[in-house]
């Protein structure tokens, strides 16, 4: 494995091993950690659209809308008919926000567990990298950049 395909495989790996963990935390609360991004999200911005969480959050809107339904069922959020007929705000509920400061306690020493061994030096260096490899990213999203760039099928 050449080294850029070796950080990109670390970088995966490390993003599974630690939704995993936080999967594990979060068990006992009937949450998972892809559920988790949606609420905290939700209680960030506040009242959203399902159309502009997906975008905020990078992910595809059917994956969106299908935790969104779980997390409907459980009583975590609420939806209500946006401007348009087609659109759905989305909002936590009171349960959801009874709750919020528990699971945030238990995402926070999940956080804290797995970054411990780096000094803040590491952590803002850390951050730093990830946010130069999301920006560059970001300009190849839709894969048509690439295959410009590239020409990938002449490769």
């Amino acid at each position: 494995m050449d080294t850029t395909e070796n950080l990109l495989h670390q970088l995966f790996q490390t993003v599974r091993i630690i939704s995993k963990g936080l999967n594990y935390c979060l068990e006992p609360y009937d949450l998972y950690s892809s559920e988790w991004s949606i609420i905290t999200t939700l209680k960030q911005t506040g009242p959203i659209t399902q159309g502009t969480l997906a975008s905020y959050l990078n992910i595809e809107p059917p994956a969106v809308s299908r935790s969104l339904v779980k997390l409907e069922k459980k009583g975590f959020i609420t939806r209500t008919p946006g401007l348009d007929k087609r659109e759905k705000n989305v909002c936590l509920s009171a349960v959801a926000l009874q709750q919020y400061s528990k699971w945030q306690e238990i995402s926070g020493l999940h956080r804290q567990a797995i970054l411990e061994a780096l000094s803040e030096d590491d952590r803002n260096e850390l951050t730093r990298l990830l946010k130069t490899i999301h920006q560059t990213a970001q300009q190849y999203e839709a894969g048509s950049s690439i295959t410009n760039t590239f020409n990938i099928n002449t490769l």
